[in-house]
């Protein structure tokens, strides 16, 4: 989101009449467009409705009520933000994925849809998968989507960063699945020892390289986790210390899922075939066309 001279935030007709909230949602539009946003209507419906705690169906019946001073209160400061650059859903407080809704906040990585795919062929490929294991869970969102669609199925988190962690924990409190779910701090695999063995692990490590994301869009490079992002200078560091670890955790046959940028995941599949020898390897391809995950089968 590149920054432009915003436009006046919403305040009360000249006449000094309330605002209805049709043109506080016009008038907040304006100011995202003003500030660079490239969705402003979409972003200021979802503030406005996270704001005035109704869905966002809502505001079309609710289009004639005047807002009060104390309601533009709550959305002024989150227009700011937004025009800043702040994520949206960082603002909200939340991102759906795979259907499901999660909890974020700048601890974690926002949960993008092209990650949706690990859970897809995740339970595709393995369904009769007893435990898994999410490794750099960040919110949670891989681990839980799949325990949610497997009931028979215990899986367990880990990350490193402790307030990743929390917010995981909040996310398998938000799905009621302390009974078979667990988080773990700790360095990828390192953490569950003891614990396997997984049939079925999935994770979606930092694979930015560091130079890539000096030059990422601000609103990821200045409000997301580095940790979740920065793969180090070629971006295959996390896979280099990972992958050894499996071993030690996987079942006989177990699969692994490994989500990667297109143009290196050919890089992450070579490692593979280092560390891991005799495992099999597969490229997925996400809905863009794009090769996005490796599938690994151990011996």
């Amino acid at each position: 989101m590149s920054r432009r001279q915003p436009v006046s935030r919403p305040e009360s007709t000249e006449s000094g009449a309330p605002l209805s909230l049709l043109e506080v949602l016009r008038r907040s539009t304006r100011h995202l467009a003003a500030s660079g946003s490239d969705t402003p209507r979409l972003d200021s419906e979802l503030i406005l409705a996270h704001a005035l705690q109704v869905d966002r169906i809502d505001l079309y019946v609710q289009f004639e009520r005047p807002l009060g001073e104390l309601e533009l209160a709550l959305i002024r400061p989150l227009l700011a933000a937004r025009a800043q650059g702040r994520p949206l859903s960082y603002l909200v407080g939340q991102r759906e994925f795979f259907g499901l809704g999660f909890t974020v906040d700048a601890r974690v990585l926002i949960p993008r849809p092209e990650s949706e795919l690990l859970v897809e062929l995740a339970l595709r490929l393995k369904p009769e998968a007893e435990a898994a294991a999410d490794l750099g869970c960040g919110s949670g969102c891989l681990g839980i989507s799949i325990a949610v669609n497997r009931p028979q199925l215990r899986c367990d988190l880990v990350d490193l960063d402790p307030g990743a962690a929390a917010v995981a924990r909040q996310n398998v409190s938000r799905h009621h699945l302390e009974s078979r779910v667990g988080v773990f701090e700790g360095r990828w695999a390192e953490a569950l020892s003891g614990r396997g063995p997984y049939q079925l692990v999935v994770t979606n490590p930092p694979y930015v390289t560091t130079s890539e994301w000096e030059r990422l869009q601000r609103s990821v490079r200045d409000f997301e986790p580095r940790l979740a992002l920065d793969g180090g200078e070629d971006g295959l560091g996390p896979y280099r210390e990972l992958l050894p670890q499996l071993p030690k955790v996987t079942a006989p046959g177990a699969m692994v899922l490994l989500e990667g940028d297109p143009r290196r995941l050919g890089g992450v599949e070579r490692l593979a075939r280092q560390v891991l020898p005799g495992a099999a390897t597969r490229r997925h391809q996400d809905l863009s066309g794009r090769e996005r995950v490796l599938e690994v089968r151990l011996p």
